[in-house]
């Protein structure tokens, strides 16, 4: 599974650098948001994508560029 949300997370990751939106917020009913989370800070991380974070609100998980 984790080879499948890396996945999943690249594409997320992917999608949001080429948009102009400065932050999203993602819901993905099939992965629960704390694994796409981390997930998504170590894939930020490894590709050294600068000026973009992942956290939580309030229970909902967001990408922004900072």
């Amino acid at each position: 599974m984790t080879e499948e949300l890396m996945r999943v997370a690249d594409e997320y990751l992917d999608r949001f650098v080429s948009s102009d939106l400065m932050i999203v917020k993602i819901k993905d009913k099939k992965y629960p948001a704390n694994s796409l989370k981390r997930i998504f800070l170590e894939r930020i991380r490894e590709r050294k994508l600068t000026g973009i974070t992942s956290y939580t609100f309030m229970n909902e998980l967001y990408l922004e560029k900072i």
